[in-house]
């Protein structure tokens, strides 16, 4: 049996992956690490790229990147605070079906009960985030999650 941490870790990577391929060079050039803040809509990673994790662009960068989701019920980025991705406790979903998102056009909601597994690692306090952001502005060749 797999793993459960490290398919989450391989989940998140591609994530990072397709963001890097799919984001254009002008939301990547938005990506700033001083002021980045992952439970911000607007400076979090799909805020910075598309302007606000909650319009129609983030939720094409979504379904183009992400995989796993994190249903973290009613507490939201609070149920991760503080957790590192090796603890027994960390929570590890299943895949994406659009469970981030409340309704389609003209308007698009987040449900902030789900969190992408990208958006789900940030959170934890091991999480190396300048050095993804750098790695999706093509600032850096390596990533070690």
């Amino acid at each position: 049996m797999k793993n459960k941490v490290e398919d989450f870790k391989k989940d998140v990577l591609h994530e990072i992956n397709m963001l890097k391929q799919h984001a254009t060079i002008e939301e990547k050039q938005r990506l700033q690490f001083s002021k980045f803040d992952y439970k911000e809509k607007y400076l979090c990673i799909y805020g910075m790229l598309a302007g606000t994790c909650e319009n129609l662009r983030a939720k094409e960068l979504m379904e183009l990147s992400c995989i796993r989701v994190m249903d973290l019920g009613i507490q939201g980025v609070n149920a991760l605070k503080g957790l590192e991705v090796s603890d027994d406790n960390f929570i590890v979903n299943g895949k994406n079906k659009g469970q981030t998102w409340k309704k389609v056009e003209p308007e698009s909601n987040r449900n902030y009960s789900y969190l992408s597994a990208l958006e789900g690692y940030i959170c934890t306090k091991n999480a190396n985030n300048e050095q993804i952001i750098n790695y999706i502005k093509g600032f850096s060749n390596e990533l070690v999650l």
